[in-house]
């Protein structure tokens, strides 16, 4: 099966396979170190680092695209300063409904806590 979710990040996807149910504390912790949020290309790899942790020797499980995958639930904008959390869900005809969870700063995001938590 799978767990899929993504960040997108100045037009480049950052995907997990098996983590979208942590993507929104692997973001949050990423974010709390306060580095580079005015630099989106080494914020990027502050958040891939955070989301693959200590899986540095596998070759799946992680990926770097520019398309919205396939079959997400979980999607992740980061922008200037404004974070937006998507759950995506599929209806009986496959199409994708976005629901927004949360939009708002980075400081705003910090402090937010998601529903399911």
């Amino acid at each position: 099966m799978g767990d899929r979710g993504q960040v997108k990040i100045n037009g480049v996807y950052l995907y997990t396979h098996f983590g979208a149910s942590e993507l929104i504390k692997d973001v949050q912790i990423a974010l709390a170190k306060r580095w580079r949020w005015n630099d989106l290309e080494y914020l990027a790899r502050i958040i891939f680092d955070e989301m693959k942790g200590d899986d540095f020797i596998t070759e799946t499980g992680y990926g770097i695209g520019t398309k919205l995958h396939g079959d997400v639930w979980r999607l992740i904008e980061v922008n200037k300063n404004e974070i937006i959390v998507w759950d995506i869900s599929y209806t009986k005809k496959l199409k994708k409904k976005r629901i927004q969870e949360f939009k708002g700063t980075f400081e705003e995001f910090l402090e937010w806590k998601p529903k399911d938590e």
